[in-house]
């Protein structure tokens, strides 16, 4: 199966503006939920291994990408909601949810909510909070600091060292080229998803989920402290500690994050084993 799937565009309009969402394979579905303040880009060549299996659907959480923003910054929870519109919309009564960081607190309350929708949910990075941490990034700004424009351009290189900081000086540049224009699509707002994430309470809401759940976290996440907590708090947990120095997972090795996510999927039987699936690469 070396063939690479095509990628199909589309968006759903709801009551709340149109929602961007990029859509590969068919079958049973697994939506993802991206990062902010990047879009469902993060997940595109993913989109082409597990397309392989499944109907991938992930799609731009609303203010990010090309989905319309609001009109004023939501919380944790009203991002849930209209992500739970969309999949009445799009017609999704049983899927399996896949959350990174911002889209794994996401991806959290929703499975919370929705037991009889959210069949298996996979989360990458573990939203946990202290007050002391959201203090850190919060009051102190660490994570949040306000965006301006600047007339000489200069606001464009410092995009790109934030990100060269925060993900590595060893990051491809191709990586902090999309990172950067992916900010710049949300400018101004680029915060407010940040704001509902760690304002959210994810170790309140663990304990509620039934469905299956995987944590899967790299050793190089920047959320790895948090991995052993969110499986205690989770009744139907489990975890995998990847060896990897990164975060950005799905970004970064998006052939390896799908074995992961069919593998798991595979084994709670929402992906029926395939005849020639008896070992070796899954994807």
């Amino acid at each position: 199966m070396n063939e690479v799937l095509q990628i199909k565009l589309g968006y759903v309009n709801t009551a709340f503006g149109q929602v961007h969402y990029r859509e590969a394979g068919g079958g049973p579905t697994v939506v993802l939920l991206h990062e902010s303040p990047l879009s469902g880009v993060v997940f595109e060549k993913a989109l082409s291994f597990l397309g392989k299996h499944v109907r991938a659907i992930a799609p731009d959480t609303p203010g990010y990408g090309a989905s319309t923003a609001p009109s004023r910054p939501l919380s944790i929870e009203g991002y849930a909601s209209r992500m739970s519109k969309l999949l009445d919309l799009l017609g999704l009564n049983e899927i399996a949810l896949v959350g990174n960081h911002t889209g794994a607190s996401i991806a959290i309350e929703l499975a919370a909510n929705e037991p009889e929708r959210i069949k298996a949910l996979i989360v990458l990075g573990p939203p946990i909070f202290n007050e002391e941490e959201r203090n850190e990034w919060l009051i102190k700004k660490k994570h949040v600091e306000p965006f301006q424009l600047s007339s000489d351009g200069s606001h464009l290189s410092r995009i790109w060292k934030r990100y060269q900081n925060r993900w590595g000086a060893d990051t491809p540049p191709d990586l902090l080229h999309l990172a950067t224009t992916e900010f710049l699509r949300s400018a101004i707002r680029y915060e407010w998803a940040y704001r509902a994430a760690f304002l959210y309470n994810a170790a309140k809401v663990l304990p509620n989920i039934v469905c299956p759940t995987l944590f899967l976290t790299t050793e190089g996440d920047a959320l790895r402290s948090n991995h052993e907590k969110a499986i205690e708090l989770t009744p139907t947990a489990e975890g995998r500690l990847l060896s990897f120095p990164h975060g950005q997972f799905p970004l970064r090795e998006p052939r390896w994050f799908s074995e992961e996510i069919v593998i798991f999927l595979r084994r709670l039987g929402f992906i029926q084993q395939e005849n020639n699936a008896t070992g070796g690469s899954y994807v």
